[in-house]
Order: C-alpha cells, then structure tokens, then sequence
C-alpha cells in the first residue's frame, strides 16, 4: 500500500511509520519510555502522593533523544539519496521529491515526542514543585 493511496487517520500514520525507514523504530520507543515514566510519576504523584524529581529528567531526555535521532535518520536518508542519484545517470524530479517527502517523516515523527514530552515533563514538574513543602 503506498502513502498517497492510504486513508487519513491511523492507516496513513502507521503506513508513514514503516516507509520512515528503520529510526523510526528507535523513536517510537523514545516515545513509549517517555510514556512509560510519564505515567510512573503521575502515579507516584496523585496514587501514593510522593513528589520528587526523580526520573523526571529522563520524560524530556527521550522527548531530546527522538528529536535528535528523527534529524540524524533525515541527515543519512538525504545523503543516501544524493548517492543514489550520482550513480544513476538519468532520474525524473518526481523519485526525487518522493524521497525528499519520505526524509521528513522521522524528524516529524521525533519532533511530535519532543514537543509531547516537554509538555509532560513542564506539566509534572509545576505538579511536583507545587506539593512540596515549602
């Protein structure tokens, strides 16, 4: 199934995901360990009423870390093109933008964790600092 043939919603993003190429493997679980700890402190915080700072950092670390990782797959992807095309002789415009378009799904992807995780990482910690004594 190509990405332009694709329904809107959760098809086209998933079909995304598996034409980003193989960091976008490494995103996704930037994003689930963002997740994953996201939850944690939440429970920690509002299910046994602790706040602490522990392993907050590592909430915007993974978001830093997909971000950083979606432009590295988009650095390769585009050198790896440009090989491509220097060995072929002949190549029409549109393989080209094709594969442009595609160079953009990881940084897309890793950009969408990082903003989510500065979202929960400034959420928790305004949450966290609010219930600590003064």
């Amino acid at each position: 199934m190509e990405l332009d043939k694709a329904e809107t919603g959760l098809g086209y993003m998933l079909e995304a995901h598996k034409i980003g190429g193989p960091y976008m493997k490494v995103i996704s679980i930037m994003a689930v360990l963002m997740i994953v700890i996201t939850i944690w402190k939440a429970w920690e915080v509002f299910g046994k009423k602790q706040a602490d700072y522990k392993l907050l950092d590592l909430i915007l670390m993974a978001g830093s870390v997909a971000a950083a990782v979606g432009i590295f797959s988009q650095i390769v992807g585009i050198v790896q093109a440009l090989e491509a095309i220097r060995a072929a002789a002949d190549i029409s415009p549109q393989i080209v933008m094709g594969g442009a378009i595609v160079s953009f799904y990881a940084p897309v992807w890793g950009f969408m964790v990082f903003i989510i995780s500065l979202i929960f990482y400034f959420v928790l910690k305004e949450i966290i600092k609010a219930r600590q004594p003064e």
